[in-house]
């Protein structure tokens, strides 16, 4: 007779466990945290946003190389001849041939237990507010950056600098189809650690440096 008492006692509070549940999903419930408006502007926009970024770029240890459009392949080819990195990870086709005819050695993919020394990335819009860069599938087939290098070079254009995340979600959509959501991860680079006047690099904790083409 305790046994069965039991039982029932057990059989009773699970019912009313599900009458609570039920009950739960059958009311509507308060939003404690209601959308985001990105219609609404926090921050007064910086009357110029290519100079407010670079300022903030370096602040943060990001060494910066400007180009003329006309300049670019003789930056770059500089950049990474003076380096020269034993292993170079190439993430554009359209730079292959370059540095083929320049004779810098480099690989299409690694494996993402062996990093490279360095990588090339390129970023799809940069934002001055927080100095952040926007990386889309459709320039890299790596799901982050991280990890992939001790230096990475990020080539961007200043055209594609903006003021805030709101105006670079409308970046977005107007190329990717009113997708908003086609990018692979924001990064905002952060001060390396210096141990005996010697920056600290690593795959995870890289340096970055921005090949900005004006």
């Amino acid at each position: 007779m305790e046994t069965l008492s039991t039982e029932s006692n057990l059989t009773t509070s699970k019912e009313s466990i599900r009458k609570d549940i039920r009950h739960a999903l059958s009311t509507k419930g308060v939003n404690r945290y209601p959308d985001p408006d990105l219609s609404d502007d926090f921050i007064k926009p910086s009357e110029d946003l290519i100079r407010d970024f670079i300022v903030k770029f370096r602040a943060l240890g990001g060494k910066y190389v400007p180009c003329a459009k006309d300049q670019f392949a003789i930056r770059l080819v500089k950049l990474l001849q003076g380096q020269n990195y034993p292993v170079l990870l190439n993430t554009k086709p359209q730079l292959s041939a370059l540095l083929q005819n320049n004779n810098i050695s480099f690989v299409n993919a690694i494996d993402v237990n062996t990093p490279a020394d360095a990588a090339i990335v390129y970023s799809d819009a940069l934002i001055t507010t927080t100095c952040s860069f926007i990386f889309s599938p459709h320039n890299s087939l790596y799901p982050s950056i991280k990890g992939l290098a001790s230096d990475i070079i990020i080539i961007a254009f200043a055209k594609d600098i903006v003021p805030d995340f709101k105006t670079a979600l409308e970046i977005q959509q107007e190329r990717n189809a009113g997708n908003l959501y086609d990018m692979n991860e924001i990064i905002s680079p952060t001060p390396l650690t210096i141990r005996d006047n010697q920056e600290i690099r690593t795959p995870l904790t890289p340096r970055y440096i921005l090949m900005l083409v004006m």
